[in-house]
């Protein structure tokens, strides 16, 4: 009897422990299949968006390309044009400088030219008025330094033809300056202003003094204050704000025998 009841117990443990193992066995099994199965769901989707990243990428660097070629395309037409203007360009400088047959000028003649010009707009230069006077001599000065170490080209043709129009340019502005002079071998600061090429002048409110430039002697010269104040403030105001037109007396010089102000 004790025997019997022994081996009753023992199976029964046996079939409980073969149970519970079985469970556990299938839960395992379960829980790692479960696993499994997410992690490759994650790799999946990973590979999803690197795949639609590469292909957004290939596409913005397909429309790179596109818009590129396209540019590539305007530059070109564009050079061309530019090409053609430049051209054109050229023989209308041609025309201006050396006359209405430029070719038949070689290119020594108009090298020559070029600096006999440059020698007559330097001497006209130094002997005006002193507005810009240092800036205006420097450009013709650089530009017969270049001319000297290389030949002729549309750059140095494109060059002379900006000093002539300066020069052509200050004849018909009229400029309000202010900056210090010398008067009497002592430095003033005053407002300057120039009516084109006709005048050069200035006033000193607070020192009541005014003048004018006399080319004759190169040097400033002192006129009355209490005929002429008025008038020169009235011409700068004119000038500051771009009235209209109307007379107003100022004094000249007449470069001649006589000199009349």
């Amino acid at each position: 009897m004790p025997y019997r009841f022994k081996t009753q117990i023992l199976g029964s443990l046996k079939s409980r422990v073969i149970t519970t193992f079985t469970v556990c066995l299938l839960i395992t099994n379960s829980g790692y299949a479960y696993s499994s199965e997410s992690k490759l769901d994650t790799i999946h989707k990973i590979q999803k968006l690197r795949i639609k990243d590469r292909e957004q990428n290939s596409e913005q660097i397909q429309n790179k390309i596109k818009v590129y070629k396209r540019l590539s395309e305007d530059l070109k037409s564009k050079k061309e044009t530019a090409k053609q203007l430049r051209t054109k360009k050229f023989r209308l400088l041609e025309t201006i400088i050396f006359g209405e047959n430029p070719d038949e000028i070689t290119l020594a003649q108009r090298t020559d030219i070029l600096r006999k010009n440059l020698d007559i707009i330097q001497r006209f230069i130094e002997n005006d008025y002193p507005i810009e006077k240092s800036a205006r001599l420097e450009t013709v000065k650089k530009l017969r330094r270049k001319l000297k170490n290389t030949s002729l080209s549309l750059g140095i043709m494109e060059d002379f033809y900006n000093i002539l129009h300066n020069e052509v340019k200050l004849s018909q502005e009229d400029r309000i300056k202010t900056e210090t002079i010398v008067i009497f071998n002592d430095n003033v600061e005053v407002v300057t202003f120039n009516i084109g090429r006709i005048g050069y002048y200035f006033i000193n409110e607070e020192k009541k003094m005014a003048g004018l430039f006399s080319l004759k002697r190169s040097q400033w010269k002192i006129i009355d204050f209490e005929t002429y104040g008025d008038n020169f403030k009235n011409a700068i105001e004119i000038i500051e704000n771009s009235l209209a037109e109307r007379y107003i007396i100022l004094p000249i010089e007449v470069l001649g025998k006589t000199n009349v102000e």
